[in-house]
């Protein structure tokens, strides 16, 4: 079995190297056959991705976190070279969707031995995503834990950046429109989520799968700050759809508009600023999962 590894050295805040050696010497004792390819920056891992995509290997392995795999479906999607993870970064909610393991052992059990599963991404544009995009407060918290977070990891990264974010906090008009349902006002934040979490463990959308071919919207009002905090642990059980103003339902394809400069991050990463249109892009990766998912 050919694996072409494609490594993101700033992973899981920088600590992603020691954890990629304890793979590759886990691959070697299984005899397996394989090559490194290290990314100069983000977006030199989707380049990475189309130029491996051509060599044909059994599969093209992400070696990061949520963030590395993103820019790897863009050079992926759409080819029916499988994609294997692992999961190297501080937050890893495709890898937990998925069903693979984080521990270095099991996920190489999966590449080596998984079986094939086919699932949806979202596409906005030219680019795709695999958990979640978002806009409004969401955005300046995901901005916010990417550049100035250094020392939390997952969760507790995005926790602290929200509570460091507060002080910007204010309602945001935003209007949406789609087939199933549309929706126009002030809130704090809409998602358009293909899996149940992302921010290390924030399942906003928990009704979403992988392959329904549909997209889960979960629209969160404004809310007093004081009402937000209490409302945050529940978001993290995936239980904050009780609230009596939360609207989420289901579509395929849907629009984001805003009369305020608004931007949308998918998997934690920005794609661009609003008006947006998100669609289903259904059965458009491959992924090697545990054989008894």
């Amino acid at each position: 079995m050919k694996l072409i590894i494609l490594f993101n050295p700033s992973a899981g805040r920088g600590k992603a190297r020691r954890v990629l050696a304890e793979a590759l010497d886990v691959l070697r004792s299984r005899k397996a056959e394989f090559c490194v390819r290290e990314s100069r920056n983000a977006t030199h891992l989707t380049e990475l991705a189309h130029e491996a995509c051509r060599e044909r290997p059994d599969a093209i392995v992400s070696a990061g976190g949520d963030g590395t795999h993103h820019y790897i479906f863009n050079g992926l999607a759409g080819s029916n070279i499988p994609l294997g993870l692992l999961s190297l970064g501080s937050g890893n909610d495709f890898a937990d969707g998925m069903g693979v393991p984080c521990g270095v052992r099991a996920a190489i059990d999966v590449l080596l031995n998984g079986h094939v599963r086919e699932i949806d991404l979202a596409r906005v544009g030219g680019a795709v995503y695999g958990c979640l995009a978002g806009a409004g407060f969401d955005s300046v918290v995901t901005r916010y834990a990417n550049e100035q977070v250094h020392r939390l990891h997952g969760s507790l990264a995005y926790a602290w950046a929200l509570l460091r974010c507060l002080k910007s906090y204010r309602p945001e008009p935003l209007e949406l429109e789609s087939e199933d349902r549309n929706f126009s006002g002030d809130v704090l934040f809409a998602v358009v989520g293909n899996n149940v979490s992302y921010g290390g463990g924030l399942k906003l959308t928990p009704r979403a799968r992988l392959d329904d071919g549909l997209l889960d919207v979960c629209i969160v009002p404004y809310m007093a700050k004081l009402e937000l905090l209490r409302w945050v642990p529940s978001a993290y059980r995936g239980r904050h759809l009780n609230h009596p103003r939360i609207i989420y339902f289901q579509t395929r394809r849907i629009t984001l508009r805003s009369a305020s400069r608004l931007e949308l991050f998918g998997d934690g990463e920005f794609m661009q600023e609003l008006p947006a249109t998100i669609e289903v892009a259904p059965r458009a990766l491959r992924v090697l999962v545990p054989s008894r998912a």
